[in-house]
């Protein structure tokens, strides 16, 4: 699958462009974003052709999909025009600022017939298979709690996350990783939630939710912008309890430590490091022709996008 990337910011320049271009599934023909510098970084780093508009790439290139890795604001237009032009969609999360968006975003991508797919990318490394095979074995019993943090220290002045208009906001940002883990682990939607989050300047700098699932099942969930980083979850069973120490945001190198805990002891297990983005990129060009999964994928972000809203409604 040839692919052209829109947006050429720090998670695209570590993570993304290197991805597609080293997945042997996909291949990257030029590089969107504006700016004679992100030009020079795209033709010298990744000898990559740049051009400073979707439509110049269009018009201009042959390719198959696009990679968009834009602050959260400019998703929407990029991804219908990209829609509109027979472009498939891998789209970094969150996929829109609210659930308006997103559904004119499912709507074009339905309207043209293309995969649209959110980019989560956590869900697609090594570790997360490790946890549900421990759980499947009943290691630890039936699961009733989730636990899940995401933060990190005050983005410096001018970051896109303390702008409103460009989608800032930690909810936005690193809350919405844990929502997704979530819904996503227990394979349903909350019938129940509660949410306090803390606003600076109109942009939510930290939150906690409390999601119930019924049947006794619980999520506390909390992230914040200004505070000790920490990106880990725990899942408390009838028997015991796993622990991720660094869940959503992993390094490439990075070698996972996971631990086990039952009556019979505590057992940490260091797993093989894995690149989630190279297997989000494998993932994606291997489903994104089947009409059952983009069905799926069109739902899933629209239950996602429903349940940001829900949270991050102001009373």
């Amino acid at each position: 699958m040839r692919f052209c990337v829109v947006g050429c910011g720090n998670v695209a320049l570590k993570y993304g462009i290197e991805a597609i271009m080293n997945s042997g599934v996909s291949e990257l023909v030029v590089c969107v974003d504006h700016g004679i510098e992100k030009k020079e970084i795209i033709e010298s780093r990744f000898g990559i052709p740049f051009e400073l508009s979707l439509t110049d790439a269009i018009n201009n290139y042959k390719f198959d999909a696009v990679y968009i890795s834009t602050p959260t604001a400019f998703h929407k237009n990029a991804a219908i025009e990209a829609a509109n032009n027979g472009k498939h969609i891998l789209c970094e999360k969150p996929l829109a600022l609210n659930f308006s968006e997103t559904e004119a975003m499912v709507n074009a991508a339905k309207e043209n017939n293309i995969a649209l797919f959110e980019g989560f990318m956590y869900q697609f490394h090594r570790q997360h298979i490790f946890v549900n095979q421990l759980i499947k074995e009943n290691k630890i019993g039936e699961v009733f709690q989730i636990n899940a943090c995401f933060g990190y220290p005050q983005r410096p002045e001018g970051d896109f996350r303390l702008n409103k208009e460009k989608g800032g906001g930690v909810l936005l940002d690193a809350g919405c990783y844990t929502l997704h883990f979530a819904r996503n682990f227990f394979g349903e939607e909350p019938t129940e939630v509660s949410s306090v989050l803390n606003f600076k300047n109109n942009i939510d700098l930290r939150g906690n939710v409390l999601l119930g699932f019924g049947k006794e099942k619980t999520a506390h969930l909390s992230f914040g912008m200004n505070n000790f980083y920490k990106n880990q979850y725990q899942l408390w069973g009838t028997k015991g309890v796993i622990s991720v120490e660094r869940a959503f945001s992993v390094t490439n190198d990075y070698r996972p430590i996971i631990t086990l805990e039952m009556d019979s002891g505590k057992e940490t297990f260091e797993l093989d490091a894995d690149n989630h983005f190279v297997n989000e990129v494998r993932f994606f060009v291997n489903n994104h022709s089947s009409e059952k999964k983009r069905k799926e994928w069109y739902e899933e972000t629209l239950l996602q996008s429903e349940l940001l809203e829900r949270v991050g409604k102001k009373e």
